[in-house]
């Protein structure tokens, strides 16, 4: 269920430890759930990302795209297992999704949708798992005179309706976009 995407040896041996302490077993990336990804030391190259909740490690903590959480090394562990309890929890299961005429079935829940909020939902269930920079969303929009704040708003919007379907969230990645779990 969990992927650890490191170069650094003795920080591969710590994070194994940790996914050992939370009862999760260590997957190829493929195939986990969620990935334990070392930002400064990385492996040349990543496999696709697919439906996996990154994990990010790093000691600059500035933003980064890959990363759903970002964590500093070294790691606050409480912190850590908290996040991995959370994704053990949820699963992680991809929640059955399905767009109709102004509005969306989430898990058997009907949402209602303003025609840019399903423009918006649609642009980020297509990427579902990628982020989404906030250029695509405003062009999405299809109003030349769109803005980052419009872009917030119809944001905050979707997030209160799908509030009450805890398997689908969005995610802001801070100075880069939105995503869609």
């Amino acid at each position: 269920m969990i992927a650890i995407l490191t170069t650094d040896e003795i920080l591969k041996e710590m994070l194994h430890l940790e996914a050992t302490r939370g009862n999760f077993n260590t997957e190829a990336p493929e195939k986990a759930a969620v990935w334990l990804l070392d930002l400064d030391h990385a492996p040349r190259t990543l496999p696709p990302r697919a439906e996996a909740f990154v994990i990010g490690f790093s000691r600059t903590l500035s933003a980064h795209p890959r990363a759903d959480v970002l964590l500093p090394l070294p790691y606050p562990t409480e912190e850590l297992q908290a996040i991995l309890a959370e994704c053990h929890a949820k699963g992680r299961d991809k929640a059955e999704i399905r767009l109709l005429p102004g509005g969306a079935l989430v898990d058997g829940q009907k949402i209602s949708l303003s025609p840019a909020e399903e423009r918006i939902f649609t642009l980020l269930l297509e990427k579902r798992g990628q982020t989404v920079l906030e250029n695509e969303l405003i062009a999405a929009l299809g109003d030349t005179i769109a803005t980052t704040n419009v872009l917030q708003v119809h944001i905050y919007r979707l997030r209160r309706k799908l509030s009450a379907c805890s398997s689908v969230t969005l995610r802001a990645v801070r100075d880069v976009g939105y995503r869609m779990h």
